[in-house]
């Protein structure tokens, strides 16, 4: 069984403080601001023709699109980033994402819960992939708890489920846990 325990982090002066941010490259500038803007609720701090930065808190910018008319497709087969990830804090929280995103045409190509996540993957105009994950567990303890069972070595990729199953049951009032942990995996 593989461990999920975390390594020594290495003391503060040798590690960087906190993510920045991400850059983009388009040849499809105003489709891919206009989604990220929609998707991350995001804010232009800076926008021209050529570059557009993006925040969505005190960060003044986290992501940064950059506008290359020549640039092209990837390969879905070539090395790098698989997809990058955003988390929200609650089940309420990603189900309200959901809907509202839903509400702008813009729907998930794959909902996975992973046992310690529940993620919605979203594929941008560039085709590249954006998750919007929640926690499962609240602690990093209960988190440990569910990895030493073994669940994760069993079946890591996760449990494929219909969001709107995930709706129907947050309005239905079934507690946050009970959908999170057990409900998504029917």
């Amino acid at each position: 069984m593989a461990t999920a325990h975390l390594p020594e982090p290495s003391p503060p002066h040798l590690r960087p403080s906190r993510f920045s941010h991400l850059v983009l490259k388009t040849a499809q500038f105003d489709a891919m601001k206009s989604w990220y803007k929609t998707v991350l609720s995001a804010k232009p701090m800076f926008e021209n023709g050529i570059v557009c930065f993006l925040t969505y808190d005190e960060e003044h910018h986290r992501l940064m699109i950059g506008h290359d008319p020549s640039a092209t497709p990837r390969d879905a087969r070539a090395s790098g980033v698989v997809h990058f990830a955003y988390a929200v804090e609650t089940l309420e929280d990603l189900v309200n994402a959901y809907l509202r995103l839903k509400d702008e045409g813009i729907l998930p190509h794959n909902c996975i819960n992973h046992g310690f996540t529940t993620s919605l993957y979203f594929l941008d105009p560039d085709g590249n992939e954006v998750e919007l994950q929640v926690d499962n567990y609240k602690t990093r303890d209960a988190m440990d708890a569910w990895f030493a069972t073994g669940a994760f070595d069993r079946n890591f990729a996760g449990h494929v489920f219909d969001p709107e199953y995930m709706v129907e049951r947050h309005r239905a009032g079934v507690p946050e846990d009970e959908i999170l942990q057990t409900d998504l995996y029917r």
